[in-house]
C-alpha cells in the first residue's frame, strides 16, 4: 500500500472543539473562544452564509463572514488571516438580536450584503471591515424588507442585486424581486427595470460558480417578465449593462406552448452559468428539440445558440431527450469542460470551445458495457495548466482497472488518473478544489486513510505529478472541512466540527509564483484585448510624470516585472494599473 503524508508537526493547538488536536505546521485556529463562525457548507462560491475575500493590491485582502458571540448574537467578522487581525466589525443589530448577514459578495475592496438592524428590516448594506465604513446602503422598502440578493460586480464601479420594494410587492398578484443597481451610495442605488428575477430557488444545487454571472461588463441572470397579464417567456437568460434599455431577455430558448396562457412559452430552466473569457455565457437549457444542453450568448438573440446536442434521442412525446450539463469547471485552454451525458458512454467529461458545433467527450470509465459504466465527472480547476478534476473508474475490487473515485488530469487531449490516493477502490471524492499559493487544495469524501476518520479532511498537492498530503488534524471522527477560499496566498476553511475559522500559510520548495499565480483581482477583458495589451480599465491618475515606474505583484510585493503575467503598474503615489506583458 502506498503511504500517503500526513503533516503533524506543529505545536499549535485549536482553540475550539470537542477534543484539542495539534494542528498542522502553517494552520492558525482564527476565532477566539466562545465565536462560532455560520458559513454554509456547500461546494458554491456564492453562499446564503459566504465566506467572502475583499481588498486590492494596495490595501491588502481580508475574509468577511458571519460569526455569533454570547453578547451580540450573529454579526458581520471580518478576517486578514491572523487571530489578532479577526474581530468583530459592527453589532449592526445591537445586543443579543442577530443581524442575520446574507449574500456576502465582494464589491472591489469592501462588500456588499443583505442585513436587518432591528428597525429597518432586511436592507442593502457595505462594509470595508472598519465599524466606521459598515452602513445602510439605502432603505429600498420603507414599509418592510426589500430582502437584497442576487449580487453581482457589473464594472469597476458598479454592481447589480435583486429587491423587493413597495411597487413589487404590491402590483403583480405575487411580490417580486426587481433589477436594482448601485454604486455603494444611497443616491446610486436606482431601480433599473420592472422584471421578475428569479433567484436563488431555481438554481441547481452542484452549480459552483452562482447563478448571476458578469461576462466583460454586462451580468447574465435568470427572468421572467413581470407582467404576467400578457405573453410571457418564462424564466430564461437576460442580460444587463445596467441601464433599462440594456435589460433584456437575450432569448426565449424553449418555445413550448404554455398550455395555461395564449401566446406565451414555458421556462428553459437555464443553469450552470459561467463566465467564458469575458466573451460569452456558457449556461445549460431546456428546448423542446434536444432536451437540456450546453448553450452560449453573448447577450444577442443572434447571439445565443445551443452549441451541440450531444443526445440526438427523441421521446415518445416528440421532444428531445438531451444529454444534459452539470459539474461545470472554470474555463480551461479555450475550453469549457463539463459532466456530459453520451448516448455511447454514458455519464463523462464533455469540453467545448463555446463555437456552434465543438463538442467532444472522452469516455474515462471504459469497463464494458462502457454506456452504463460512467464516471461522472466533478467539476476541476486549473492546475499546472493541466484541468483537475474528480472521477470514478470501478467499485469492484475484483477488477484491475477498477480504482473508486480519485483526481484526474485532462489536458485538452487525452485523461488519466492523477494518483491512486485511495488504493485500489478506495475513494478520494475531490470536493472544493482551489488553487492557492501554487499548491492544489480540496476536501475528501470517502475512505482515503485507512481509518475510520473519513469524513472530509484537507489535503494539497504540490504539483500535478506529486502525491497528495494530509494536512488537517481536527478531530478524530473526521474533520468536516469545507468553505476553501484564496486569501491571497494563504488558505482559509472553516470546520462543521467546532465551526472554527482556520488559516493555513505554505508555500512549496521552489515556489514559483508565475506557475500557479494567485489572480485575486476580476479581470474584464477578453483574451483579444489581453493579447493585444489593452488597458484592464483600471483607470491610472499618476501624479508625477517624472517618478519612476516600478511593478508589483497582485499581492503587492515589488517585483522586476520581466516575465509574463499580472502586474501592478505604479508610477507616483497614485499610479495604478493592472497590466499583462
Amino acid at each position: 500500500m502506498r503511504k500517503q503524508a500526513l503533516l503533524l508537526s506543529s505545536a499549535v493547538l485549536c482553540c475550539m472543539g470537542a477534543v484539542a488536536q495539534t494542528l498542522p505546521e502553517g494552520t492558525t485556529a482564527l476565532l477566539p473562544a466562545g465565536v462560532k463562525a455560520n458559513i454554509t457548507q456547500n461546494k458554491q462560491f456564492y453562499a446564503q452564509k459566504n465566506l467572502c475575500v475583499a481588498g486590492s493590491p494596495e490595501k491588502g485582502y481580508k475574509a468577511f463572514f458571519s460569526a455569533t458571540d454570547a453578547d451580540h448574537g450573529e454579526e458581520l467578522w471580518v478576517t486578514d488571516g491572523t487571530p489578532a487581525g479577526t474581530y468583530m466589525v459592527k453589532d449592526i443589530q445591537p445586543g443579543l438580536g442577530t443581524s442575520d448577514i446574507q449574500y456576502l459578495t465582494r464589491f472591489n475592496d469592501k462588500v456588499v450584503f443583505s442585513a436587518n438592524d432591528g428597525e429597518n428590516g432586511y436592507e442593502l448594506w457595505i462594509s470595508d471591515g472598519t465599524e466606521a465604513g459598515t452602513r445602510m446602503v439605502k432603505d429600498i422598502h420603507e414599509m418592510d424588507s426589500s430582502n437584497p440578493i442576487g449580487f453581482c460586480q457589473m464594472d469597476e464601479n458598479r454592481f447589480i442585486f435583486f429587491a423587493t420594494d413597495f411597487d413589487s410587492e404590491l402590483e403583480y398578484d405575487n411580490p417580486q424581486k426587481w433589477l436594482w443597481i448601485s454604486d455603494g451610495t444611497e443616491e446610486g442605488t436606482k431601480l433599473v427595470a420592472r422584471v421578475d428575477c428569479a433567484f436563488p430557488g431555481v438554481e441547481e444545487a452542484d452549480n459552483r460558480w452562482g447563478p448571476v454571472q458578469r461576462v466583460g461588463r454586462k451580468v447574465f441572470f435568470k427572468a421572467e417578465e413581470a407582467d404576467k397579464t400578457g405573453k410571457t417567456s418564462g424564466i430564461e437568460i437576460w442580460v444587463t449593462d445596467g441601464t433599462e434599455a440594456g435589460t433584456h431577455i437575450v432569448k426565449d430558448i424553449n418555445v413550448e406552448p404554455n398550455v395555461n396562457k395564449a401566446g406565451s412559452t414555458l421556462s428553459s430552466s437555464p443553469a450552470h452559468l459561467i463566465n467564458f473569457y469575458n466573451e460569452k455565457l456558457f449556461f445549460k437549457a431546456w428546448s423542446m428539440d434536444s432536451g437540456n444542453e450546453p448553450w452560449a450568448s453573448d447577450g444577442t438573440e443572434e447571439g445565443t445558440y445551443e452549441i451541440f446536442n450531444t443526445n440526438t434521442a427523441v421521446g415518445d412525446n416528440g421532444l428531445g431527450i438531451g444529454g444534459g450539463v452539470t459539474m461545470v469547471g472554470e474555463p480551461y485552454n479555450g475550453m469549457i469542460v463539463f459532466r456530459s451525458n453520451s448516448p455511447t458512454y454514458g455519464s463523462e467529461l464533455g469540453f467545448t470551445t463555446c463555437e456552434k458545433g465543438n463538442y467532444g467527450c472522452i469516455d474515462i470509465f471504459t469497463y464494458e458495457p462502457t454506456n452504463t459504466h460512467q464516471s461522472f465527472p466533478d467539476c476541476g480547476v486549473v492546475f499546472d495548466n493541466l484541468y483537475m478534476f474528480c472521477a470514478a473508474t470501478g467499485f469492484d475490487g475484483a477488477v484491475e482497472s477498477h480504482r473508486g473515485g480519485e483526481l484526474h488530469c485532462f489536458d485538452g487531449e487525452k485523461v488519466w488518473m492523477q494518483y491512486d490516493y485511495a488504493p485500489g477502490v478506495g475513494c478520494d471524492w475531490v470536493k472544493e478544489p482551489l488553487v492557492v499559493g501554487g499548491s492544489l487544495y480540496w476536501w475528501n469524501e470517502g475512505n482515503i486513510d485507512g481509518t475510520t476518520a473519513t469524513d472530509t479532511k484537507l489535503h494539497r498537492l504540490d504539483k500535478w505529478d506529486g502525491v497528495p498530503t494530509i494536512v488537517s488534524n481536527i478531530d478524530a471522527n473526521g474533520d468536516k472541512v469545507y468553505g476553501l477560499r484564496n486569501l491571497a496566498g494563504d488558505l482559509l476553511y472553516t470546520s462543521a466540527v467546532n465551526n472554527q475559522l482556520y488559516c493555513y500559510h505554505y508555500r512549496q520548495e521552489g515556489y514559483d509564483p508565475t506557475k500557479n499565480p494567485d489572480v485575486m483581482e476580476p479581470e474584464y477583458r477578453t483574451r483579444a484585448e489581453i493579447a493585444a495589451g489593452e488597458g484592464s480599465g483600471v483607470t491610472e491618475i499618476s501624479d508625477d510624470e517624472n517618478a519612476p515606474v516600478e511593478f508589483f505583484n497582485l499581492q503587492g510585493v515589488k517585483v522586476n516585472g520581466n516575465e509574463p503575467g499580472l502586474y501592478i503598474r505604479r508610477q507616483g503615489s497614485k499610479a495604478t494599473k493592472i497590466i499583462v506583458k
